[in-house]
């Protein structure tokens, strides 16, 4: 089974697509002190910036597999409010369905045994978490499956 990773803290800015987000001071360091035992699959990463570089600041080698990114959604004002209603299995509009991102992620990490480095929405979907759950994850985050 998968060590999954939520990125570092970032800045966040709602001029910029959230896929293109980097890391704030705080996140670097952050990154910088984890420390994993890779075991014998190696890492993965998201394509997204944060990730990846949450992965390299970590020192880890990962690849890049496009199906660790996070769940696809527009910007909202109510973040939360609609984290909330998506994980009680709402499909809102502009997001990606959880069963599409369930799948996606299940082909990336069913079998995998080394550290993947992704996103809240999508660890949590993959680990069966809560909303609740999601919602007490740090910047960085290590959720052992």
């Amino acid at each position: 089974m998968p060590t999954l990773v939520r990125h570092a803290a970032v800045v966040v800015d709602p001029a910029v697509p959230n896929r293109e987000w980097r890391l704030s001071d705080e996140g670097r360091a952050a990154a910088r002190s984890l420390i994993f035992d890779l075991g014998a699959d190696g890492a993965l990463t998201s394509p997204e910036p944060k990730a990846a570089e949450t992965a390299e600041l970590a020192g880890l080698d990962a690849r890049v597999d496009e199906r660790l990114r996070e769940v696809d959604r527009p910007w909202s004002d109510d973040y939360v409010t609609e984290v909330r209603r998506w994980f009680d299995g709402e499909e809102l509009p502009g997001w990606e369905r959880r069963e599409d991102a369930l799948e996606r992620l299940h082909a990336a990490l069913d079998g995998f045994g080394g550290v993947a480095v992704s996103h809240g929405l999508a660890i949590s979907l993959y680990a069966g978490l809560s909303f609740d759950e999601w919602r007490v994850l740090p910047f960085p985050a290590v959720v052992r499956c």
